[in-house]
Formats: structure tokens, C-alpha cells, sequence
């Protein structure tokens, strides 16, 4: 009976003292009462958010949507086509979206595509960083700003540019 009373006495230490340190616990065994000194260990702390992404190249989860990014330029493909098609002529496929680190977005007309079915998949509502770039997935699509604050964004039945 005794030990269940000390073992009582320094659950409930433990289970109040969260910062850590040495706390004294009275403890009384059959008539006679005791002072013992214990040590509780902080708990950890565990971090609920994750670094943003920054490899080079990710997905989206829908594997619909690409991007990667080098020598200062963003190029983000969409597999499904950039609808509706811009304006301008095109003589060969409206992939995506592109923007170098400094100045506007555009549309981006282009023979081959920068989407890479081995990238990371950026999760939904997660962040990627990288070089000044700052992409946020959403289940409504993507959007992506450069150091300027210019950007785009890009889904499967529209797309943007600011």
C-alpha cells in the first residue's frame, strides 16, 4: 500500500508539472508522512505545422498540376490544358503558367512540359518556398507570387494572373 501512495503522489507530480525541474511530494505510509524530492522531465514539444516545401520540383495532389523551379524562372504545367486558352497564338500547346522571380506571370506555350510524375506532392493547404517563389496548394488549385508580389493562379477550369 505504501508504494501505490507514492506512486499515486508522483503520477499526479507528473501529470501537473508540464515545465520541468524538481518538485517535493508529500507522501504518508501508515501513520508517517515523508518528504521525497523528485525530477520531472518537461514534455516535449511537438510542432502541429511543417516546414514549407522546397524542392525544386512538387505535384499537386490531384496530379493534374506541376511545377519546378530554376535559374530564377517558375514554371507551373497543368496536364488538363490551360482553360480557357489565352488570347494570344500559340504554336504549340498552352501548358501553364510561368514567371521568373522579379516582374508579371504569363501564360506559358510550350512544346514539352515541366510537370514530373516522380516530384513530392505538395499536400493540400501546405506551402512550397524556394528562391523567392511562394506556391499555396488548395483543393481549388494553386497559386503561386514572386518576390514582386506578381503571381498567378492556376486549377483545372480557369487560371489567373495578377
Amino acid at each position: 500500500m505504501g508504494r501505490l501512495v507514492l506512486l499515486a503522489g508522483l503520477v499526479v507530480v507528473l501529470a501537473f508539472n508540464g515545465c520541468g525541474g524538481t518538485e517535493a511530494v508529500t507522501v504518508t505510509v501508515g501513520g508517517a508522512t515523508e518528504v521525497k524530492t523528485v525530477t520531472v522531465e518537461p514534455e516535449p514539444t511537438i510542432s502541429m505545422s511543417e516546414p514549407p516545401l522546397s524542392s525544386p520540383t512538387f505535384q499537386m495532389p490531384s496530379k493534374n498540376i506541376g511545377c519546378t523551379e530554376g535559374e530564377g524562372v517558375l514554371v507551373c504545367d497543368i496536364l488538363s490544358g490551360l482553360k480557357p486558352e489565352p488570347k494570344k497564338q500559340c504554336e504549340v500547346d498552352w501548358t501553364g503558367m510561368e514567371m521568373e522571380r522579379l516582374g508579371p506571370a504569363q501564360p506559358r506555350c510550350a512544346g514539352d512540359t515541366a510537370y514530373d510524375q516522380s516530384a513530392p506532392v505538395l499536400d493540400y493547404g501546405a506551402t512550397w518556398e524556394r528562391r523567392g517563389f511562394t506556391c499555396v496548394s488548395q483543393e481549388s488549385g494553386l497559386q503561386c507570387r514572386n518576390e514582386d508580389g506578381y503571381g498567378f493562379t492556376l486549377a483545372r477550369e480557369s487560371w489567373t494572373q495578377f
